[in-house]
């Protein structure tokens, strides 16, 4: 197994696909909840969960490689008053994340609790990312 801090959610999931069903949450438990991660993302969606300004922010991890899937969700809140720069998101934009992981759920994703985001700015490729995802 590769070290936890350097584990993608990619690999993360790839890792609990290959545990039986029963033996997940206790893996998750001892092997990730906790962790410290730093992972290169894009903004996917925000979501207004009832919690005043505090939104269910979603992303997906950035870059190709053997075990990247589209479908392992990052989840983090995010207080829109304390950070009024994630108002303009838009799906693509490419944002780092460090935190540690608070939960994993292997149907749904990766919840992490943030301690720094990085909304990094627009290069030549984003804008094709960015205008091809926010047309949905």
């Amino acid at each position: 197994m590769a070290n936890n801090a350097s584990l993608t959610p990619a690999e993360i999931s790839w890792q609990l696909h290959r545990l039986p069903a029963l033996e997940r949450d206790a893996f998750i438990t001892a092997h990730y909840v906790g962790q410290p991660v730093a992972w290169k993302t894009r903004f996917f969606d925000a979501i207004d969960w009832g919690a005043g300004s505090v939104l269910q922010f979603s992303f997906l991890q950035r870059g190709w490689h053997r075990h990247s899937r589209l479908d392992n969700p990052i989840y983090a809140y995010i207080d829109i008053e304390q950070h009024p720069e994630t108002r303009g998101l838009r799906r693509g934009r490419r944002i780092d994340l460090e935190g540690t992981i608070k939960g994993v759920d292997f149907v749904t994703g990766i919840t992490l609790t943030l301690d720094k985001f990085e909304i990094l700015p627009v290069n030549f490729f984003d804008r094709f990312v960015i205008s091809s995802d926010s047309r949905y």
